[in-house]
């Protein structure tokens, strides 16, 4: 079986991550009463809505979804077979963590890979590959209503931006495939860590501030 070329490898991960974080968004609308056409478009904004404010961004034109089809069927695929499965078998809650969390490596990594192939600062390269990971899942909690991941304490886009940083300081010194799925596994498992060990950062509350003050009478 001939080696995959690493643009080959990219363009199969970042399917992967499609199918992923389309499944990811097929699984949140449990709860939600949305019929199938929902689930899809859930789905689908999921999937590559960061992809698409990222090439928007950086004036790629056509968007990836436009430019080749075989994204948008990949998530619409998916969260066919989500909505059809899920029907007839339950899934642990956490699934949908884990496999947002799948999804976020994936894409993050993939966003840092296409702005470092545009020659961009290394900033720029860092906020593509947040934005790339974390702006579908966003999307996708505000259309169900939920406070988006990205706000919340619990560690995050910390997590994308510590695989993006990896990626953009080792790229020079580490070959391109290995350096990716080193970048997506720091990714991952970062933000397992954080699932399973409930790590945090510090909240942010103005000194004096009832809320302040609760928590020395509580830590008393």
């Amino acid at each position: 079986m001939p080696e995959l070329s690493y643009s080959e490898f990219i363009y199969i991960a970042d399917l992967i991550g499609v199918a992923v974080f389309a499944t990811a968004g097929a699984l949140a609308a449990q709860g939600k009463r949305l019929d199938i056409l929902g689930v899809v478009v859930l789905a689908i904004v999921t999937a590559l809505g960061g992809g698409t404010i990222r090439d928007i961004t950086l004036d790629i034109h056509p968007v990836v979804w436009v430019a080749d089809t075989a994204y948008l069927w990949t998530a619409i695929v998916s969260a066919v077979v989500a909505f059809i499965v899920c029907r007839y078998m339950q899934y642990p809650r956490r699934m949908l963590l884990v496999l947002d969390a799948m999804g976020l490596a994936l894409f993050a990594v993939l966003g840092a890979e296409k702005a470092l192939a545009m020659e961009l600062p290394a900033l720029i390269v860092v906020m593509m590959a947040v934005i790339t990971g974390c702006a579908g899942g966003m999307i996708r909690d505000v259309l169900t209503g939920q406070i988006p991941l990205l706000l919340q304490r619990e560690l995050y886009a910390t997590c994308a931006l510590a695989g993006a940083l990896f990626y953009v300081v080792f790229q020079p010194y580490i070959p391109g495939q290995p350096l990716a799925v080193t970048s997506m596994m720091i990714i991952f498992v970062l933000r397992m860590a954080t699932l399973f060990a409930d790590l945090s950062l510090p909240e942010f509350i103005v000194a004096g501030h009832k809320l302040e003050k609760l928590e020395k009478e509580e830590n008393k």
